[in-house]
């Protein structure tokens, strides 16, 4: 596909220029808002105060998203890492006699943790060793490991009930009716467990953070209102509702790459989370998530430059289809919300493919018991001599 770049300079004459691969950085997370929809004269037309995303509340100064906080009625819909903090930040503006609590209001429930250690074990043995990571399944696994997966479901259920036994003892998710009804594994697997703030649950004990779970909510002119025809009433409402990402690249594509975007399932196929199959001289980072997002995709990134220089070359269409759509598939059956497309339960296996095609060793520790019982860093995945 012959491509080419446009560019207007001050006396309005457009120039061309031509190139052989176009690397789409655009970012997952900003730009463009996910907002809900509501039924007709029931949208925040309807309301008197003030609704903000946080995509806009981002933006904000730290003394004017204090103002906007202090001695006000704050509703914040969410109850991922973004609502967790703003509601944290609004119950420290609230402090004091005159302070107002706030207010998070939930449709879907997630496993939170207060640190990385459970039980006095570090986290990373559960699921961040090659050991922990045998426990799962993962593409191109091989005969003998899809008989062995089947029998070790119980281990891994027991992990993760492990896991579940600790966090229900350490916080009082029971208190506030917030724990899940679907097993932490699910959370990890999808990409969503989020760290709480140090002093979420003591504002909450104070009163200041307060909790509304329900499926459906709308606008009434002085607040919310929620499907069991209770209202809340609410001076400022924070939406940390999330972002279109796939809107984002869809926008910037011509057809008929933008309708290859998505599949019928919901989920970006990318392969090696870098490159669309049916996509050609075009590539995307940051649009696969995995534990460790940082980690995982500097590594993609020194994968893709070596593409780029020609030191190896990408196999067939149908492959790199047929290694997506597996990995789509083991998300599905590892957990419900498997259209964030995150790869935790299997992303060592994912970098030693990686590491594979650029023609690297995939074990990069000193020794067997590293390999097996030590968490993987980007230190890990330096430059071979």
């Amino acid at each position: 596909m012959g491509t080419e770049g446009k560019i207007y300079d001050d006396a309005r004459c457009m120039q061309r220029y031509g190139f052989e691969l176009l690397v789409v950085c655009i970012g997952k997370y900003g730009d463009i808002p996910k907002m809900p929809v509501f039924p007709p004269n029931k949208g925040q037309e309807v309301y008197g105060g003030k609704v903000m995303h946080t995509l806009d509340y981002s933006k904000l100064d730290k003394e004017v998203a204090r103002e906007l906080l202090k001695g006000k009625k704050v509703a914040v819909v969410g109850y991922k890492k973004s609502a967790i903090d703003l509601a944290t930040e609004c119950a420290q503006a609230n402090q004091g006699a005159d302070g107002q609590p706030c207010t998070m209001v939930i449709r879907t429930l997630h496993w939170t943790v207060p640190a990385y250690w459970i039980w006095g074990l570090p986290f990373f043995l559960f699921y961040s060793t090659r050991s922990s990571q045998f426990l799962h399944q993962r593409p191109n696994q091989g005969l003998v490991r899809n008989l062995l997966c089947p029998l070790l479901s119980p281990v891994r259920k027991a992990v993760s009930k492990f896991i579940e036994s600790y966090l229900v003892w350490k916080l009082p998710l029971v208190k506030y009716g917030l724990k899940p009804d679907h097993p932490f594994e699910e959370d990890y697997a999808s990409c969503q467990m989020a760290i709480l703030p140090e002093n979420f649950f003591s504002e909450a004990d104070k009163g200041k953070i307060m909790f509304k779970k329900t499926p459906r909510w709308w606008f009434w002119n002085g607040g919310l209102e929620f499907e069991d025809n209770t209202k809340l009433e609410a001076d400022v409402v924070l939406l940390a509702t999330g972002f279109e990402g796939k809107k984002k690249i869809q926008d910037l594509l011509p057809q008929p790459f933008s309708s290859l975007i998505v599949d019928s399932s919901g989920i970006m196929p990318l392969y090696r989370g870098t490159i669309h199959p049916l996509i050609p001289n075009m590539a995307f980072v940051g649009y696969i998530e995995s534990v460790s997002n940082l980690q995982t995709a500097e590594l993609r990134c020194k994968w893709l430059s070596r593409l780029a220089d020609g030191l190896f070359k990408l196999p067939s269409i149908e492959k790199m289809l047929d290694q997506t759509s597996e990995e789509i598939e083991i998300m599905k059956k590892t957990t419900r919300f498997y259209k964030r497309h995150c790869i935790s339960t299997f992303s060592i296996n994912h970098s030693d493919e990686i590491c594979e095609e650029m023609g690297w060793k995939c074990w990069r520790k000193n020794n067997w018991v590293l390999e097996a019982f030590a968490p993987y860093s980007s230190q890990d995945y330096g430059e071979e001599d």
